[in-house]
């Protein structure tokens, strides 16, 4: 159930001329596990994505740390007016950002920045393993031991000390690092420039989202997802509380937009 405070935010956010309605993937419209090419997101929230976005006035957009690829596939997004913005805003489906490209001087230090990880892989215990992105490459240890994990998302965080001109992101069981500056936040913040929103929404569950829940103001619907310090206004318990959360506001937004 939604709490009275939420659902006024909600109707607060909808009766702008011009809304941006964004989310996280994993942990938020789908569910956290273990093997992340499974991951699916809940029944209900892709349609509501599309849907916001063919109202009047109304934009959508998924933010995740996903390569836009991978982002793209697990959503099925493809054809829509949803914009996806994968690596943690390194990449977007808007038509003049696509995946960066890298200089020569970025591509030779993404190569030696996995060479060195792809040592440090091979020498940690059972479940770590290493997800290439265009201008990043990620330590993910989900399906470690707890306190294995935590060495080896230490042990990862050593080997970025040793690089300059590398942007760090530290997550929820990931390690990611990338050549180029990006993070969720200034990626929130030029869409909602391009599109004009008056009224933005933002639901996320990550460290990573923070950067969001910081850069929107405080008349902005934003929403924390699960436990941690947050700097979102509202908190829910999980991905199925988001999913009704984000029915709610197309639900409202439908109504506004006549």
């Amino acid at each position: 159930m939604i709490a009275d405070d939420l659902r006024a935010a909600v109707e607060a956010l909808v009766a702008h001329d011009r809304v941006l309605v964004a989310t996280d993937f994993d942990g938020v419209m789908a569910p956290l596990v273990l093997d992340p090419s499974t991951s699916r997101p809940l029944p209900g929230t892709v349609e509501d994505l599309r849907r916001l976005a063919a109202m009047p006035d109304t934009y959508a957009a998924v933010v995740s740390g996903r390569d836009l690829a991978t982002l793209t596939e697990l959503t099925g997004l493809a054809d829509s007016d949803v914009t996806r913005i994968g690596s943690h805003g390194g990449e977007s489906s808007a038509a003049d950002q696509g995946a960066p490209e890298l200089t020569d001087a970025q591509q030779e230090h993404l190569a030696r920045l996995r060479s060195e990880l792809e040592e440090l892989c091979s020498s940690l215990p059972e479940g770590a393993y290493l997800e290439p992105k265009p201008a990043a490459v990620v330590l993910h240890t989900r399906r470690m031991a707890e306190d294995d994990a935590r060495a080896a998302e230490e042990a990862a965080l050593q080997v970025a000390a040793r690089h300059t001109h590398l942007s760090v992101l530290h997550g929820k069981q990931v390690v990611e690092m990338s050549v180029v500056e990006a993070d969720k936040g200034s990626a929130l913040e030029a869409l909602r420039d391009a599109v004009g929103a008056q009224g933005v929404a933002y639901l996320g569950d990550d460290v990573t989202d923070e950067h969001a829940f910081e850069c929107l103001g405080v008349d902005d619907l934003t929403v924390k997802v699960g436990p941690g310090d947050t700097a979102a206004r509202f908190r829910v318990e999980g991905p199925q509380d988001a999913a009704e959360v984000l029915a709610l506001v197309a639900e409202l937004r439908s109504a506004a937009t006549g």
